[in-house]
Order: C-alpha cells, then structure tokens, then sequence
C-alpha cells in the first residue's frame, strides 16, 4: 500500500479588523467630533440667544400696549398711575412720561414723570412683564436673570445676566425696545 503525504493545510480564515484599520476609524471618528462639538455646544447659546428675543419681544408689546392704552384713554402728556393691568392695589399702574411711553412705576404723585435713574428701570420691567424674567441692578446670575442699568436720559438697557453680550435697550421718548442678541459683537 502506497501511502500518499497527507497535506495538511490549516485553512482557518480570521476575520477582524487590523491595527492599522482600527486607527483610521479612530482618527475619522475624532475628525468628526471636532467638527460636530461646536456645533452642539452652541445650542445652549442658541437656545439663549432665542430666549432674549422673545423677551425682548414680550416688553416691547408691553410697552406698546401701555402707549396705546394711554392714546385711547385720551392723554397727550405725562399720566400718573395710569392703570394699564387689572391687579390687585398699584402693581399694574405705570407713571407714563410726556411722550406717552412708560417711565417708572411708583404711587406717589409726580407731575411730569421722565425714566431717569436704575430704580425707574427697575421698576418698569416688573409691572410690562408679569411674571417675566428676573431684574436687579446686579449681575450675578444667582440675584436675577436681568441686570437693569440706566444709561443716559430717558434709556434703559437690561443686560442678560447668563450672557451679558446679550440685551435689551429700552427708550422712553419713542418706545423703542432693541434686542442685541449677537454674543459676538
């Protein structure tokens, strides 16, 4: 019997991804979260900026809703104490200045009342925005959401205390509200 040499090949094919191969996924993978990081970081910036806007947007329909209210009413100069929400006592009256446009929110009476310090800007913001966002005259993000500062005749700006690049101008002679909503500039 003439015995043949038995090949005896070891056919077992591995299969699996190779060092080389490992490391170009990794590197795609870490060029893609460097990319796509920035991008889900500034969504909390967004989502920031949209809320001054909208702020910006609530205070701006109540000042308008005041100046209209004391144009209905029959005013054309300064009005004291002029009701402009229903609440309980003197939380929804407004000392509204020649020009028709809200200028400060105290009870007693005043002939002409003109927005001319922090405390009138102070004491606007509560009474156009019921139940708004927070205001002080501090920038600690832990006192208020809004910092209010009076920064010239008749003008208000409340600074955006989690991002202070971000505000609200508020002029008294024409009820112009602006809203700075660009961190950048």
């Amino acid at each position: 019997m003439s015995m043949m040499p038995l090949n005896i090949t070891n056919n077992t094919n591995e299969s699996g991804f190779t060092l080389i191969e490992l490391v170009v996924v990794i590197i795609i993978l870490g060029i893609l979260a460097v990319i796509a990081l920035p991008k889900f970081l500034d969504l909390g910036q967004d989502a920031k900026i949209a809320s001054v806007k909208a702020t910006g947007g609530a205070f701006s329909s109540a000042i308008t809703l005041a100046h209209v209210k004391w144009a209905t009413l029959g005013y054309s100069g300064p009005a004291d104490n002029l009701v402009i929400f229903s609440q309980a006592g003197t939380d929804g009256q407004l000392d509204i200045n020649l020009w028709g446009y809200p200028a400060q929110h105290y009870t007693p009476y005043e002939a002409s009342p003109r927005l001319n310090n922090t405390n009138d800007c102070l004491s606007v913001w509560p009474t156009l925005l019921l139940d708004g966002p927070s205001v002080s005259s501090s920038a600690d993000e832990d006192t208020s959401d809004y910092k209010a500062e009076y920064i010239s005749p008749d003008q208000c700006r409340y600074y955006y205390n989690p991002l202070p690049l971000l505000s609200i101008y508020y002029d008294s002679r024409d009820g112009r509200v602006l809203v700075d909503s660009d961190p950048n500039s």
